[in-house]
């Protein structure tokens, strides 16, 4: 088997990172790759740049569009894949060489797992400092255990789960319940979209301890950097959460939604901190 994998890139404005980001994609060891690289009204040579890329790869799909954000170019990608998985990738971020492939295998022929996951490697740029983060083993979800207090225990033991860059998603999940990210916030919007596609797909999480992802920290943009020092957006997140759950949850449900705002409160100081260095 060879499935086709769709890699959405939503673009703006990162034009010293992004060969760096296009090259780790189109030189994957898994070579049956759709890249669709969104650019979202840049107004550096974002756009010529990937123009060029195309030109030599027939893999790559170029959309130029008006600024509208992060979570609607991903969207705008979303509507072009033909893929049988999706991945998304920051454009100022990096992949390894077999980042596909690993979380592809980690798929096999068990239709019970709905996502695979892996660690990050986070590179500090101002800092020039470099740490892999997530890489410990992944516990399997009990047998007693519900699917919804296993992910609340994983965002509030330590935020694998968070992010959508270090995943595959089936694309057939995300089709079938027209799944999209949410363009109405700029915090935290891949989270809900993430957990609102384990609402839906109702499987397993597998997950490989490797650092296959590379997040370049410090390139933020200053509108996410201040949206994490609102507090009011940590509480809409929280709020979706409490939803996401239900009115029915258990004790331990219950539990580690405590544990997740304790984390978030901690979070919230740390961003009021970063912003000030």
């Amino acid at each position: 088997m060879n499935p086709k994998v769709s890699i959405i890139v939503p673009i703006y404005n990162t034009s010293n990172l992004l060969s760096k980001c296009i090259n780790s994609i189109i030189k994957q060891t898994h070579q049956n790759l759709e890249i669709i690289l969104v650019d979202d009204g840049s107004t550096d040579n974002s756009g010529s740049i990937i123009d060029e890329y195309a030109e030599k790869d027939n893999r790559i799909k170029v959309i130029h569009q008006k600024n509208h954000g992060q979570s609607n170019a991903r969207n705008t990608g979303l509507k072009h894949i033909t893929g049988d998985y999706i991945g998304f990738i920051d454009s100022d971020d990096m992949i390894k060489p077999n980042f596909i492939k690993t979380l592809l295998s980690l798929y096999g022929n068990d239709n019970n797992t709905s996502i695979t996951v892996c660690g990050h490697e986070y590179r500090y740029i101002k800092k020039n400092i470099t740490k892999s983060l997530y890489n410990s083993p992944l516990k399997p979800r009990r047998d007693n255990e519900s699917v919804k207090a296993y992910i609340l225990k994983l965002l509030a033991k330590d935020g694998r789960m968070y992010s959508c860059n270090n995943k595959l998603f089936r694309t057939s999940i995300i089709k079938k319940h027209h799944l999209s990210f949410d363009e109405s916030i700029n915090f935290a919007e891949d989270t809900k979209f993430v957990l609102t596609y384990l609402l839906f797909a109702n499987g397993e999480i597998a997950y490989s301890p490797k650092p296959l992802y590379i997040y370049n920290y410090g390139t933020e943009t200053s509108t996410i950097v201040k949206s994490s020092t609102v507090w009011s957006n940590w509480q809409k997140s929280y709020k979706f959460l409490k939803k996401w759950v239900g009115n029915k949850s258990s004790l331990s449900e219950k539990f580690w939604l405590f544990m997740i705002l304790c984390r978030w409160r901690i979070s919230y100081v740390r961003s009021i901190k970063r912003a000030k260095d």
